[in-house]
């Protein structure tokens, strides 16, 4: 069975289970046959609502799917049947294609889109660069909206840090990186997140503290963030889009 497959089966049977969760609701709140009559009233409409949001979602990955391929082709600067021929020539850009349409169709950031598509025109292109491309895929999917904006921040120039003659840092001094407070006054709405998206960030080799090694003391320069190179790149792609899409978006 196909992982589209399975991801509509498991789909159909969350829709079952919650569609007799909200019957039993009903049932059990008004007892006796008109509770009973309640509950199969609300297991049908539960049953057509969810029905309804599973073809909704199933529309838009395909969607998704279709469009990443599109700009995959576009970039490439060939036919759809010709970009489509190449890529089942080959085990490789298959690989490429299957991890590159699974991040377009769970993304609701319509950069992702054409950033994905990029990476697979560029798999299309050079075949050399068909493993480089894999692992810009996989650090393109993790990200959403709360982690590019972290990125682009992080991307900025570090924040001045309060002078401290005695230990040499002269007024107008910057940190190596973020310290956690300085991008929460940039990204207030990541509090009591940002742990969550900075993991992310290094897990994925986007983003290291600058800061290890250093003497940060147990202010707030313990940790100081940066974006690495990868991070540098993935963050390009997503801003090298249509004009008419935002990043963020």
């Amino acid at each position: 069975m196909s992982e589209a497959s399975k991801g509509q089966q498991a789909a159909e049977w969350a829709v079952r289970l919650s569609a007799g969760a909200g019957a039993a609701v009903v049932g059990g709140v008004v007892a006796g046959p008109v509770g009973a009559a309640l509950g199969a009233v609300a297991q049908e409409a539960v049953n057509e609502a969810a029905q309804r949001l599973i073809k909704v979602i199933i529309k838009r990955r395909e969607e998704r799917a279709a469009q990443v391929m599109a700009v995959g082709a576009e970039v490439s600067n060939v036919s759809i049947d010709r970009f489509s021929e190449t890529v089942e020539s080959s085990p490789e850009l298959l690989a490429l294609l299957a991890e590159t349409v699974q991040a377009a169709m769970e993304t609701p950031l319509e950069a992702k889109i054409y950033a994905l598509g990029r990476c697979l025109a560029g798999g299309v292109q050079d075949d050399t660069r068909v493993d480089a491309e894999r692992l810009r895929v996989r650090g393109l999917a993790r990200i959403e909206t709360q982690e590019v904006k972290l990125m682009a921040v992080l991307n900025e120039e570090a924040p001045l840090r309060p002078a401290d003659p005695e230990r040499g840092i002269p007024e107008n001094g910057r940190w190596l990186g973020w310290p956690r407070t300085a991008i929460l006054e940039q990204l207030p709405g990541l509090t009591g997140v940002l742990d969550a998206s900075i993991a992310l960030l290094v897990a994925e080799g986007l983003a290291i503290d600058a800061g290890v090694g250093t003497f940060g003391g147990g202010g707030p320069g313990r940790e100081q963030w940066i974006l690495t190179d990868f991070g540098k790149d993935c963050l390009q792609l997503l801003q090298d889009v249509a004009p008419a899409v935002d990043p963020m978006m």
